[in-house]
């Protein structure tokens, strides 16, 4: 154990400082520009000017005053300028340690050190910004090391064998080539650059813009469709530039009683998870993926939230469909993919496909009658939303065995879902009047993930699949076996 308190590197003091202008960047741009009165913005430089002078001050006394030591079981933080606080963590609380480093702390060669617990919410309990590696690394190594001495799990000689013997995984440029020309996030690309053009409207000269591309206001319908295929084309290629940067050398090691996911180029991150806090697994298909034969497999985790995807963590990010068996027995054995699943019945189709039908349809009258005559374009939504209410009710099923449930559903992406029947923490059925006269109901099952939990939900199963459900998940069945 370290006995001396320590200090974050003096980098911390620049990330720090940057964190907090970051905070204020936006409304001072918003002030400046919006204000032609030249007092008011020497008044308002003058101001800037002593706040950022504060601000470096502050930075400075409280990375002075912020020390951390991990002593007699505890990781021990102190901070406060004017108020001195005390933090102390117990390291059997302690349930994943993320190493990230972004841009700065890569050109000092530093890293940042989140510390989770399992009551840990939105933020991580404990941050040490800047950090040598090796200082995290041996924060890591005691922590574990305390662990296993307080559980006396295996011997020293046991532990040189498992070492010798973990499971690695690592992407290859193939998988990589493939998770970035698939993902979803040429999206996020489209909605990030009309953000951006939107709060500079004022700036952008998009009249004389318009005027310089003035042929276009009497092009062919080819030329604009020729136009929208090469903005798509170019935000694909920035999503595949995004994803790649992401997931570059990515790797998952299991180690004894744990999973640890590193990955990324410019900002490297590496996030431990404690096998026993793992509740649940989700193998996601995109259709684009569902086609090509990959998945996504996510971990769902109690406690913090440590994921890139809301409140799951990337485990694999594009395998393929039949490796997924393989590496689910080396890296999760208690996890086992069943392919045979009950299917709904087929009273059932015909309210997934209303379901998706109805909206498109609402969706589509005002289009066609403000927009004619292009409005009539937005009837192919209905042929599509039809596709996609049978490819619902088609991929929806669910199965159990042994100690094991195994869902599957679609909303957009096919999802399964495989978690086992001690990490269930409530299953129930909801029945509405209309499905009451088909003898269905809807089957929604929730674990414990993040700071709020996670449900699943299977709509319209035969009432009798939902009590075969029920009577799997009973305490006296449970008991029984």
């Amino acid at each position: 154990m370290m006995f001396e308190p320590k200090r974050i590197h003096p980098v911390g003091m620049i990330l720090n400082f940057a964190r907090i202008i970051k905070s204020y960047i936006v409304p001072a741009i918003f002030f400046f520009f919006i204000s032609n009165n030249e007092s008011f913005n020497l008044y308002f430089i003058i101001g800037g000017s002593i706040l950022i002078l504060l601000i470096m001050i502050m930075s400075i006394l409280e990375w002075s005053k912020y020390t951390y030591i991990l002593e007699d079981g505890e990781l021990r933080i102190e901070h406060g300028i004017f108020v001195k606080k005390k933090r102390y963590i117990p390291i059997e609380r302690i349930q994943t340690i993320n190493i990230s480093a972004g841009i700065i702390q890569q050109i000092f060669r530093l890293v940042k050190v989140q510390i989770e617990t399992a009551g840990s919410g939105a933020e991580a309990e404990a941050v040490l910004t800047a950090i040598k590696r090796q200082e995290a690394n041996r924060i890591q190594e005691e922590i574990g090391n305390y662990k296993k001495l307080t559980k006396a799990l295996v011997e020293a000689d046991e532990k040189e064998e498992d070492i010798c013997d973990q499971p690695i995984f690592k992407m290859t440029l193939k998988d990589l080539l493939v998770a970035a020309s698939t993902s979803s996030g040429i999206g996020v690309i489209i909605s990030a650059v009309a953000a951006f053009v939107s709060q500079f409207d004022e700036l952008i000269p998009y009249e004389k813009i318009i005027d310089r591309f003035e042929l276009l206001t009497n092009a062919s319908i080819t030329l604009y469709a020729i136009l929208v295929f090469i903005a798509f084309i170019i935000a694909w290629i920035l999503s595949i530039i995004g994803v790649l940067l992401k997931y570059a050398y990515f790797t998952v090691v299991k180690g004894d009683g744990e999973i640890k996911i590193s990955r990324g180029i410019f900002e490297k991150r590496q996030i431990t998870i404690p096998t026993k806090r793992i509740q649940a697994i989700q193998i996601v298909q995109n259709p684009l993926r569902q086609m090509l034969g990959y998945s996504t497999i996510y971990i769902e985790s109690a406690g913090g939230n440590s994921g890139d995807e809301g409140l799951s963590t990337i485990l694999f990010p594009v395998v393929s469909k039949r490796n997924i068996p393989k590496l689910l027995s080396e890296f999760l054995p208690e996890f086992k993919q069943n392919d045979v699943l009950n299917r709904l019945p087929k009273r059932s189709m015909q309210r997934y496909l209303i379901r998706k039908f109805i909206p498109a349809l609402i969706l589509i009258v005002p289009i066609v009658y403000f927009l004619q005559p292009w409005g009539f374009i937005a009837v192919v939504l209905l042929p599509i939303s039809v596709l996609w209410g049978f490819a619902s009710y088609k991929d929806a099923g669910w199965n159990y065995e042994g100690n094991q449930l195994h869902i599957a559903f679609r909303v957009i992406s096919k999802t399964q879902v495989l978690v086992n029947r001690n990490r269930l923490q409530v299953i129930k059925s909801k029945t509405t009047y209309f499905q009451k006269r088909e003898l269905l109901q809807s089957f929604e099952c929730t674990i414990k993930s993040g700071l709020i939990g996670r449900n699943f939900t299977i709509k319209d199963l035969d009432q009798k699949d939902i009590e075969k459900i029920l009577s799997w998940y009973s305490y006296v069945n449970r008991h029984s076996e």
